[in-house]
């Protein structure tokens, strides 16, 4: 800890360059006037909530350590005390809130922005708490690199877990919606885990869903956990191979009639089921005769037409700036461009459009590689060839298209409306940000029309954001990209 950052004294707000030689900074943005006129690549400032949340850890951990020393000496249980400070478990509980309720700043909305309406509405509720606590401990750990923060989340989410096997053998606890969102919410928990884990675990959330019936959709918030599971659904049953559960269908039937199926996330997630189903489709026509390919490929491209409108509508109602480095000293943005987004749920809608978009087009890619392989006509052949070459351009755009959203959703560059200058150089311990981005960058990855050196860069940056970010998911569909890239050798 710096003497900038110890309690009691005021927090430094001078940039990274000029705190560090303790020189006068005139703070100004998007570059300080210091480092331009010395020629410095300026670091940005430091954002003040980090030194909160960093300063609050270490004196917990300091605290939790000197009850254990003085409870082991004494053996004897130590008396509950009064204190202002959080607990451990405030502070995963804070910091889970902060990344994924309200996407770092005031106004914001994280890509769970709906959690306070459950909480509030059915009680403090201990299950929801545990789970909520585990998962922002597990994000805290990875970002301060604190050993006992991740084995006190771990604690914490086996905690939760006991409590929702408890929840769900009770006819009561079973039904209710924070139930739902503890488990909801410990799938971010289960990246860590691994990709089988999370597997298992969205499969026991689609299961959740249909024990709770048609009755379910009672509120606005109903729907949008619906949603999620929905969507987590469709993302594991493209990577298991697996065809889309009848009941959630059955259940997406029966939550339209009160939801608002304009919304361009209510719109997305059925298409998302239908990417689903002609996937399937595509799968089952290779073991059968008599199934012309080419109606497959009309269907696939009327949906990729379906997610060309949805693009224009989300255009508007979620615009987003692009940025082009002057100096490209970040290497980890790719070809230094980048993104910024409102806030994290418009990062999310845009980063599940693209990748939904990539699955799509890699269906149209795959049924045209099939046609050419067949006897084809001349004039047939060649308009094949053509589409194909389209193809291989759009994957490839929509690609750039991906990593131009990681750099905001890893907390890179600032999470401002107005475009800033870089805050970081590598991937930082963003779990929220890697929860949204490890499924864009797997597609990225394995596609055909991904150049070499762009799978290169993808590789490196779902390595990097397993590794600090503690995602087992991002160290294993890595897997795949590293696999093409070495028969490319």
């Amino acid at each position: 800890m710096t003497s900038h950052d110890k309690p009691g004294l005021r927090v430094s707000r001078n940039c990274g360059n000029c705190r560090s030689v303790k020189r006068r900074c005139d703070r100004q943005r998007p570059h300080c006037g210091q480092c331009i006129r010395l020629r410095e690549k300026c670091p940005g400032y430091r954002d003040e909530w980090e030194l909160v949340f960093r300063n609050d850890t270490d004196k917990t951990i300091k605290r939790v350590k000197e009850k254990k020393a003085k409870s082991a000496a004494t053996n004897d249980i130590p008396p509950p005390t009064c204190s202002l400070s959080p607990t451990v478990d405030d502070l995963g509980v804070n910091y889970f809130v902060r990344h994924f309720v309200i996407g770092g700043r005031a106004n914001a909305r994280g890509c769970l922005n709906y959690i306070p309406s459950i909480y509030h509405a059915d009680g403090e509720q201990s299950t929801l708490v545990a789970s909520m606590s585990a998962v922002g401990l597990v994000a805290l750990a990875n970002a301060t690199q604190h050993p006992e923060l991740a084995s006190h989340a771990r604690v914490k989410y086996l905690e939760a877990i006991r409590n929702v096997n408890a929840a769900l053998a009770s006819p009561v606890e079973s039904v209710k919606d924070s139930t739902l969102m503890s488990v909801i919410s410990l799938g971010v928990f289960e990246h860590v885990s691994g990709y089988e884990s999370w597997a298992r675990h969205v499969r026991g959330a689609a299961a959740l869903l249909v024990a709770r019936g048609k009755r379910q959709f009672t509120t606005p918030v109903t729907i949008r956990m619906f949603h999620q599971v929905r969507t987590d659904l469709v993302l594991a049953c493209f990577r298991g191979d697996e065809a889309f559960p009848e009941d959630i269908l059955e259940l997406q039937g029966e939550a339209a009639k009160y939801a608002d199926t304009s919304t361009s996330w209510w719109i997305m997630g059925v298409l998302g089921t239908r990417c689903v189903i002609v996937l399937t489709d595509v799968r089952e026509n290779m073991h059968r005769e008599g199934f012309p390919w080419s109606d497959l490929l009309d269907e696939a491209s009327l949906l990729a037409r379906d997610f060309e409108d949805l693009a224009a509508i989300l255009a508007v109602q979620e615009p987003y700036i692009i940025t082009r480095l002057s100096d490209s000293g970040s290497n980890m943005i790719y070809n230094g461009i980048y993104a910024v987004f409102k806030d994290a749920w418009a990062i999310r809608l845009w980063a599940n459009l693209r990748t939904l978009q990539m699955v799509v087009y890699e269906i149209i890619y795959w049924i045209l590689v099939k046609l050419l392989a067949t006897d084809l006509e001349a004039a047939v052949r060649e308009h094949t060839k053509v589409k194909l070459h389209g193809t291989m351009n759009t994957l490839s755009k929509l690609g750039d298209d991906i990593l131009a959203i990681v750099p905001q959703a890893m907390e890179l560059v600032c999470s401002s409306p107005e475009p800033g200058p870089p805050i970081g150089l590598s991937v930082q311990g963003s779990v929220s940000g890697g929860y949204l981005m490890i499924w864009g960058l797997f597609m990225i990855g394995k596609s055909a029309a991904t150049k070499r050196e762009t799978r290169k860069f993808v590789i490196r940056l779902l390595q990097d954001i397993g590794r600090n970010t503690g995602m087992s998911v991002a160290l294993q569909v890595v897997q795949a990209a590293i696999e093409i890239d070495k028969k490319m050798d």
